[in-house]
C-alpha cells in the first residue's frame, strides 16, 4: 500500500512539470489577449510543484526509513531464529550425547556388576562344601568301622580259635548267656538268681530294635556296643562249632563242610548288612559349625562328634526348616547362585540314591541266599541214590 501512494506521487509531479512546461511552450491561449497575468499563474503552479515535491521526499525518505527498520528487524530476527536453531541443535546433540554416555556407564556398571555376582562365592557355597566334605569323611570311616566288626564276627562265626565255638557247642551257648545275664539281666532271670537285674533302660536292651536303629548317632562306645549285641542277638545268637580233629576227618563231617561253608557266607552277608547300619551310625566325625548349628536348632544334647547318618541328615534339615540357607537362598543375586544350590542337593540326593544302589545289591544278594537255601532244603528231600560201582 505505501508503494502505490508513492507511485502516485510521482505521477501527479510528472505531470505538473509537464503540464508546467507545455504552458511555457505552447501556444499562447486567446485568453492572453485579453490582459491576463499568465507569471502570477506560473509563479502559482511552480509554488504547488515545489511544495508536493517536498512533501514527496519526506514521504520517500519515511517510507525508505520504514522500509530499513523492518529490514533490519526482519535480518536481524531471522538470524536470531538462525542462531537459536543452531543452538537448539547443537543443545540436542549434547543432550544425546550426555544420555548416551549415561546409558554406556549404567550399561557398563550392570555388566561388571553381573561379572561380579558370577564369579563371587555364596557363603553357603562353602557352608555346602564344608558338610559335604564332613560326610564324605564320615562315611569312609563308618566303612572302616563296619570293617572291624565283620572281622570280629566272621571269626566267631567261622568257629575260629579263641571263640567260644571253637570248643563246642555247650561252651558256645553258655558264652552268650553270660554275656546276656552281665548285662542286660532280666526279672526273671534275676529271681531265678542267674544273675543281678540291669538298670531299667538296660533290662533286655539286646533285644530291642532301637538299640540299633534309632540313634543318629551313638553316644558312646557302651551304645556301639549295645547296638552290636542286639544284631548279634538277632543275625546269630550263637555259632555253631567248629568242625575239627575226628569230626572234620570222617566222612560225615566231610559231608557236612560244604553246608557249614555255605552257612559262614550266608551269616556273612547278614552281619556285613548289621555291621554296615552301625557304621553310619558310628562317632565317626566332627561336625561343622553349620551342623552344630542345627543340632542345637533340633534340641540335640551331643553336638560335637557325628556320624555318616546325622551329618546327612542335619545338612538336609538345615535346608529344609533352617533360616540361614532359607535367607541367603532368597538373597543371592543372580541366578546362577541359585542354580549351584541346586546342583548341590541333586549332588546330596545322588549320594543318597549311591547309597540306597548299594543297600539294593545287599538286599538282592540276600534274596538269592534265601532262594538257594530253600532250593538245598527242597533238594534234602530227596533219598540220596546208591554210588554205582564203576565198572570193568
Amino acid at each position: 500500500m505505501h508503494f502505490v501512494k508513492v507511485f502516485s506521487l510521482r505521477n501527479l509531479a510528472a505531470l505538473v512539470i509537464a503540464f508546467q512546461i507545455g504552458t511555457l511552450f505552447a501556444p499562447r491561449p486567446a485568453y492572453a489577449m485579453f490582459g491576463i497575468d499568465t507569471a502570477a499563474i506560473i509563479t502559482a503552479i511552480s509554488t504547488l510543484q515545489s511544495a508536493m515535491n517536498t512533501v514527496i521526499g519526506t514521504a520517500q525518505k519515511v517510507i525508505n526509513g520504514s522500509l530499513g527498520l523492518i529490514n533490519t528487524g526482519l535480518g536481524n530476527g531471522f538470524g536470531q531464529l538462525s542462531k537459536l536453531s543452531i543452538a537448539g541443535v547443537t543443545a540436542n546433540q549434547k543432550i544425546a550425547d550426555a544420555n548416551n554416555i549415561v546409558q554406556a556407564q549404567t550399561l557398563r556398571d550392570e555388566r561388571n556388576a553381573e561379572v561380579r555376582d558370577l564369579h563371587a562365592v555364596n557363603r553357603q557355597d562353602c557352608l555346602n562344601l564344608q558338610n559335604g566334605a564332613a560326610a564324605v569323611v564320615a562315611a569312609r570311616s563308618g566303612v572302616q568301622v563296619a570293617a572291624a566288626l565283620d572281622g570280629g564276627k566272621n571269626r566267631r562265626t567261622d568257629a575260629r580259635k579263641g571263640t567260644p565255638s571253637w570248643t563246642g557247642a555247650g561252651q558256645a551257648t553258655q558264652a552268650a548267656n553270660n554275656h546276656h545275664f552281665a548285662k542286660y539281666c532280666n526279672d526273671a532271670e534275676a529271681e531265678a538268681g542267674l544273675c543281678a537285674a540291669a538298670p531299667e533302660a538296660l533290662i533286655n536292651a539286646d533285644q530291642h530294635a532301637g538299640s540299633l536303629l534309632r540313634p543318629d548317632v551313638y553316644a558312646n562306645q557302651d551304645a556301639i556296643n549295645l547296638a552290636n549285641d542286639y544284631a548279634q542277638g538277632l543275625i546269630e545268637p550263637v555259632a555253631p562249632p567248629a568242625l575239627r580233629g575226628d569230626a572234620i576227618r570222617s566222612p560225615q563231617g566231610q559231608s557236612l563242610l560244604p553246608e557249614r561253608r555255605a552257612y559262614a557266607a550266608a551269616l556273612a552277608l547278614s552281619h556285613y548288612v548289621a555291621d554296615d547300619i552301625q557304621g553310619w551310625r558310628a562317632p565317626t566325625v566332627t561336625l561343622t559349625t553349620a551342623q552344630r548349628t542345627e543340632a542345637t536348632r533340633e534340641g540335640r544334647i551331643d553336638t560335637d562328634k557325628g556320624s555318616q547318618l546325622e551329618a546327612l541328615e542335619l545338612d538336609i534339615n538345615r535346608k529344609l526348616g533352617g533360616t540361614d540357607w532359607q535367607g541367603d537362598l532368597q538373597a543371592m543375586p543372580n541366578s546362577k547362585s541359585v542354580l549351584i544350590q541346586i546342583a548341590l542337593l541333586d549332588a546330596q540326593r545322588n549320594k543318597i540314591m549311591l547309597e540306597q544302589l548299594i543297600l539294593d545289591q545287599q538286599r538282592a544278594l540276600m534274596e538269592a541266599t534265601q532262594l538257594s537255601s530253600m532250593e538245598r532244603d527242597r533238594l534234602r528231600k530227596f533219598t540220596p541214590m546208591t554210588v554205582p560201582s564203576p565198572s570193568n
